[in-house]
């Protein structure tokens, strides 16, 4: 028998609010792995662990987000943007909280006791200005209810996309903060050097946390643009 799928099937469901929600998940996952790296610093590596578990959960719960945007999201559902430039969207996104796991699991691996009070200061600024874009981001996505509301009114859209330029800014100010750390570690010749190569892997991932807030940024431009 042939399934024909009835109006409710085809308009009921909305991937919106999930795609808020799961930008909401990836900002607290940011949150957390600032507190954890405020706790490695204090050498409470019981807290940094209990992080770890904490950011695992978040990221577990937006893959469910994920899976169930994906399983919705089929090529009869009616949308009011493009449905490949949803997903792709919805991809960058996710590769925020993705880095975050990533991060929170190699303050794990090492116990470093080495590194001077300078290069720990400039992570504190790397993680706060990380921290800035994707509030800024989540400002950005906040404004998917009133885009809807409105029908992608001009007037809406320009507000939306006003965000976008700010966190790129910000991201441009982290790779700043990068550059400098990576001086740093590159030539702190009293570092145990097993230190030092863990500390650069931490700044290249957290470079991608605030790569991929920018990339998801443009692509939430591109997905309002392009309808």
């Amino acid at each position: 028998m042939k399934f024909i799928r009835s109006v409710t099937d085809v308009f009921g469901y909305s991937p919106f609010k999930s795609l808020r929600l799961h930008a909401e998940i990836c900002g607290r996952a940011v949150g957390l792995l600032q507190r954890q790296f405020h706790a490695y610093r204090k050498e409470d590596f019981d807290t940094v662990e209990k992080l770890r578990d904490e950011i695992d959960e978040l990221e577990h719960e937006a893959d469910k987000i994920k899976e169930e945007i994906r399983g919705n999201i089929t090529s009869s559902l009616m949308l009011l943007v493009d449905r490949h430039d949803l997903l792709n969207f919805l991809t960058v996104q996710d590769e925020i909280i993705n880095y975050c796991e990533h991060v929170g699991h190699m303050l794990t691996f090492r116990e470093v006791k080495t590194a001077p009070k300078d290069i720990w200061d400039e992570f504190d600024i790397l993680l706060a200005k990380i921290m800035e874009a994707v509030n800024e981001y989540e400002k950005l996505v906040d404004h998917i209810a009133t885009l809807l509301a409105s029908s992608f009114s001009k007037k809406e859209i320009v507000e939306a996309l006003l965000h976008v330029p700010e966190i790129e800014n910000l991201e441009h100010e982290c790779d700043m903060i990068q550059i400098g750390l990576h001086n740093k570690l590159f030539n702190a010749d009293d570092m145990n050097p097993l230190d030092a190569h863990l500390m650069i892997e931490w700044v290249v991932h957290l470079g991608e946390i605030a790569n991929n807030t920018a990339r998801a940024a443009d692509r939430f431009r591109i997905m309002i643009l392009s309808r």
